[in-house]
């Protein structure tokens, strides 16, 4: 557990996976919030609003109140002008019509990195190299016309029902690439973002991965050595592993530095 006891509320834009643990583990119930899509939650852990980022006639549900913002919801459109006219459009609004929202922490991705061999850190200097990883860094630019903005690039998310384990188990098909898969618990990924809401000073951007970076099969036949759940036949043997970027490396240094405690520094403490 967290134990989150700062006085500052939050509010969570999308009670999707990592949504839905920070909700479970803020206290300050009454002044924090979640926004819900489609569908609200059954039992909501706080105080809920539905909210579409696509439809600007819901916006207006959001609360007046200050709060430090946290929005988990990814880009919408795949038109990258289509999408920062959006963004612009919504951060124009909010400045008018909600102030007090000053604050916010975007949930972005490593995927912002480019595919090469390099150690990749929140100060390189760098492009995308794939379209989703060109919208996520498009995203972070824009907002941060519009807020006191803090970035998180997570690596992949697991824990809490997803991850290695879950694939083997349902027989979808584990990635063959030899490039090292950065990852971070779902719960640790809440205590770095509680972590920057009560220390708004320190840090503009910081990359959320542990200590342990491993190609997916290398994990997959970890954990068929190491669980007695996880069957060899779950992992097919001769299949061939796909080239990669073996010396892809994104720093965690500033992770360290911020003296955040993961509670599964690698994967085989998050999925034993």
């Amino acid at each position: 557990m967290i134990h989150y006891t700062s006085a500052t509320p939050v509010g969570i834009l999308g009670l999707g996976f990592l949504g839905k643990i920070l909700a479970a583990e803020l206290t300050a119930f009454k002044e924090s919030w979640g926004t819900w899509h489609e569908i609200p939650p059954p039992e909501p852990k706080l105080q809920v609003f539905h909210f579409d980022w696509a439809d600007e006639n819901s916006w207006t549900n959001l609360p007046e109140t200050a709060v430090t913002l946290v929005l988990t919801i990814p880009p919408l459109l795949k038109n990258p002008q289509a999408e920062t006219e959006r963004l612009q459009f919504w951060g124009t609004w909010m400045q008018q019509n909600r102030p007090q929202l000053k604050r916010l922490i975007y949930i972005s991705t490593t995927g912002v990195y480019p595919k090469r061999n390099e150690i990749w850190t929140e100060n390189s200097e760098f492009e995308a190299d794939t379209d989703s990883g060109k919208l996520r860094l498009l995203t972070e630019n824009v907002l941060c016309q519009y807020f006191q903005l803090q970035i998180i690039r997570p690596g992949g998310i697991y824990g809490c029902g997803r991850g290695i384990d879950f694939r083997l188990k349902a027989g979808k098909p584990i990635p063959l690439s030899s490039t090292p898969v950065h990852r971070i618990h779902v719960e640790d990924l809440a205590r770095i973002v509680l972590h920057l809401v009560k220390h708004p000073e320190s840090t503009t951007c910081v990359n959320a991965v542990d200590h342990e970076a491993k190609p997916s099969w290398k994990v997959a036949r970890w954990l068929i050595e190491n669980r007695d759940d996880l069957t060899q036949e779950m992992f097919p043997e001769n299949t061939a592993k796909l080239p990669g970027t073996p010396q892809r490396i994104i720093s965690n240094q500033r992770l360290l530095e911020l003296a955040v405690t993961l509670r599964y520094p690698t994967f085989r403490q998050g999925m034993v």
